[in-house]
């Protein structure tokens, strides 16, 4: 039997076939190896299992009742899987199948973000690779589960089928047929501007009109704590400042209700002519001011910005290659967006909204710029007329109420 403790993990290599004919030798070497590594939980790569039978699971077992806790059995068959399954084991462990493993070599690349590439993979599905090098396999599992449960509220996202690898990646396989991104259909048919626009419109608001059982998915309110930790780490802000934009986020009221936390055209496909979300691995439960900035800052404010520092600008230029549209016609997508959202043609209404939510747009924008690449004095270039926008707008700033 193999074993190997790289990066802090003992990993016990299972291979072959386990039965009563040697279960206690298995089990004999395998209590030899963790009296040497006695701090550590082993994690079972059944990668080269070929059958365990009864006694083999009870040496597993033994195991568990040992660290207290579900083991890691990883990389297995389907046919081992089976037997973890009808004996109720994938119940007592954490059994996982052996992950499919792709190439991307050819592919054709249909959307994505800062953190996510997708790409055809065949006529019927298409493929999500995390891009980030944060990107782990429980990650990419936790995207998956999140994604079913959006499914069975009846929120139209892809079928998230399951976990595959592509090199040394992250992605997730989605039943997709004929579909384009709302930013790239945009593209090739301008004329389609407005429709899809109130489209997304409509969808936003089915979003934050679903309601989930409180602890479904994080509080928006602390993704976005989360995100205001990031300029502080670079030294952009002080505490003070940190303070400040903590206490507006702390003004957002709870909601159980859906906030996708990045809803943008490049997020949303257009499949059959009906919009479905690709991207809600980082969803939360929130006020519809959380999604409402993120939006704007994406279509209306990063674009604002960019115009001030010029073409060259790293978040100017990772922003257009990001969403695919220019300036204009993101601003018109908002313009578009924003009378069918709140229900008004009234010019005041809809001035004071964006107001508001343009008020909380600079934090968006000062947390996105730490996660692009760029030269640190460049990034506080940019940062300095945020941060200035932040504390004359935050201290008193207040969501829209009735929404």
């Amino acid at each position: 039997m193999k074993f190997s403790n790289d990066n802090d993990v003992l990993t016990v290599y299972l291979s072959g076939r386990i039965d009563a004919n040697n279960s206690a030798d298995i089990e004999s070497e395998i209590a030899e190896v963790l009296a040497k590594n006695p701090d550590k939980a082993p994690v079972f790569d059944a990668g080269e299992l070929e059958y365990i039978s009864s006694a083999g699971l009870r040496v597993l077992l033994k195991l568990r009742k040992q660290f207290g806790k579900n083991l890691d059995v990883i990389n297995t068959s389907n046919d081992v899987y089976s037997i973890f399954e009808v004996t109720g084991f994938t119940e007592l462990l954490n059994v996982k199948k052996k992950l499919r493993e792709i190439s991307l070599e050819g592919l054709e690349v249909i959307g994505g973000g800062g953190f996510s590439t997708v790409y055809r993979l065949d006529s019927e599905t298409i493929v999500k690779v995390f891009t980030s090098s944060m990107a782990t396999l429980a990650g990419a599992e936790k995207d998956r589960m999140i994604s079913r449960e959006v499914f069975l509220h009846d929120i139209p996202t892809a079928i998230a089928y399951d976990v595959v690898k592509a090199g040394d990646k992250y992605g997730l396989v989605y039943e997709m047929i004929d579909a384009d991104t709302v930013a790239g259909t945009i593209s090739k048919h301008p004329e389609r501007l407005e429709e899809l626009s109130l489209k997304m419109a409509r969808l936003m608001k089915k979003l934050h009109t679903t309601e989930f059982a409180p602890g479904t998915f994080p509080d928006a309110r602390d993704i976005l704590h989360r995100w205001a930790q990031l300029p502080f780490r670079k030294g952009l802000i002080s505490a003070e400042d940190k303070a400040l934009i903590d206490g507006a986020i702390d003004r957002i009221p709870a909601r159980n209700t859906f906030v996708h936390m990045d809803y943008h055209p490049k997020n949303v496909m257009l499949n059959d002519n009906e919009l479905v979300l690709i991207d809600v691995g980082d969803s939360g439960l929130g006020h519809p001011i959380v999604d409402l900035l993120v939006t704007y800052a994406h279509l209306v404010f990063i674009g604002k910005v960019a115009e001030k520092h010029g073409k060259d600008d790293p978040a100017a230029g990772h922003h257009s290659q990001t969403l695919g549209l220019d300036r204009k016609m993101l601003a018109s997508v908002w313009e578009a967006m924003m009378p069918e959202y709140f229900g008004t043609t009234d010019t005041e209404t809809l001035k004071r909204y964006e107001e508001i939510i343009g008020g909380y747009a600079p934090l968006f924008m000062l947390c996105g710029i730490c996660l692009i690449p760029m030269p640190d004095e460049k990034r506080a270039m940019i940062a300095a007329p945020l941060l200035e926008m932040i504390r004359k707008t935050l201290p008193t700033l207040k969501p829209i109420e009735g929404i």
